[in-house]
């Protein structure tokens, strides 16, 4: 069974107990009809049939499945008005996503900042965001998620999960209490199944940096040591609701780089092979002495070379955060005798 089966499935079940208490409270007709459909559906999905068009005999799309796991015709053999009425849809949810972005480039006096949001479908559920513009001495609060499954349900999740953390964020707590507000309230607001990895940075203006991972992929970090991943990661959000999360303290020296990344960079896959974390690494280092959205350009490039044309099955975002190379001191010096130096 796969990934999307499963989801639609766990999303089939749950809705037929909900039909089950409805019809239980009164014989409606409807109610039958449509639960009829939803066995149909569950039945399919056991002998392998589910999310083929009846009409063509195609697959589905995957989107249109995530909208209505009942659909039983995919987008070329939907009448005229019903595509077009979806199609606009999607660009909507497209743009509402976009627009939940930080603007690019973010603009900070001590640490250079650069993300990469590529949706594999009109939506994603990549969740990138500046939480907390930084005040004068204060941190700087960023995030990359990744919420379980794909298209328009995981994009749904997503967008609750920036509100719930744009919701917490005034009240300035401590990073490791925040992920557990946020994930108390995701837990107690979503379905059983459905979960998000996480990775939050906290940047303070000295270098000091906190990382708590919450279940995501392991960042990777360049420094005088060299690329290496760092280690750690709590449950992520949703699963448990009384789950609890640990930060890991790093300095960075000026100069060092962070980059945190979504699945669909290392888990890409041609041919039944695996990207992995070896390439990702080699591709990082290979961009180190770029600017950041140039080594994000990078490390996409060398993604689609190895796949080679091969279509990419998830969502990919990529977050790089480096440690500006001048202190602050040393900067305004520079800038007050370059200032002098102007002056007639």
């Amino acid at each position: 069974m796969t990934a999307v089966e499963a989801r639609a499935r766990d999303h089939l079940r749950a809705r037929r107990d909900q039909l089950a208490e409805l019809v239980r409270s009164g014989r409606d007709e409807r109610l039958l009809d449509l639960m009829r459909r939803v066995d149909a559906a569950l039945g399919a999905i056991e002998v392998g049939s589910w999310g083929v068009c009846t009409g063509c005999r195609e697959p589905i799309e995957v989107d249109l499945l995530d909208c209505d796991p009942l659909a039983c015709l995919c987008l070329d053999c939907l009448p005229e008005e019903d595509r077009r009425a979806l199609e606009r849809d999607l660009r909507a949810a497209s743009r509402v996503q976009r627009a939940l972005l930080p603007a690019q480039p973010i603009d900070d006096p001590d640490w250079e900042v650069a993300y990469l949001w590529e949706p594999r479908g009109a939506v994603s559920g990549d969740h990138v965001d500046l939480l907390r513009p930084r005040q004068p001495g204060g941190a700087l609060d960023l995030l990359l998620g990744d919420v379980a499954g794909k298209g328009v349900a995981a994009s749904l999740l997503q967008s609750h999960l920036h509100a719930l953390f744009r919701a917490l964020a005034p009240a300035r707590l401590p990073l490791a209490e925040l992920l557990g507000q946020a994930n108390r309230l995701f837990a107690e607001a979503t379905a059983a199944a459905s979960y998000a990895t996480l990775v939050a940075v906290r940047l303070e203006p000295t270098g000091q940096a906190e990382i708590v991972n919450a279940g995501h992929p392991r960042p990777l970090l360049a420094d005088r040591r060299g690329v290496r991943p760092i280690e750690g990661a709590d449950l992520p959000l949703g699963l448990f609701r009384e789950s609890s999360f640990v930060g890991r303290a790093l300095v960075l020296a000026p100069g060092d780089t962070l980059l945190a990344y979504s699945d669909g960079w290392t888990e890409a896959e041609r041919e039944g092979e695996e990207y992995g974390i070896g390439r990702a690494a080699a591709a990082f280092r290979r961009g180190l002495g770029a600017p950041l959205a140039d080594l994000l350009a990078i490390c996409k490039q060398e993604l689609d070379d190895f796949l080679q044309g091969s279509p990419r099955g998830d969502d990919l975002s990529l977050l790089a955060i480096r440690r500006e190379r001048e202190e602050r001191e040393e900067r305004e010096e520079r800038e007050e005798r370059e200032e002098r130096e102007k002056a007639p």
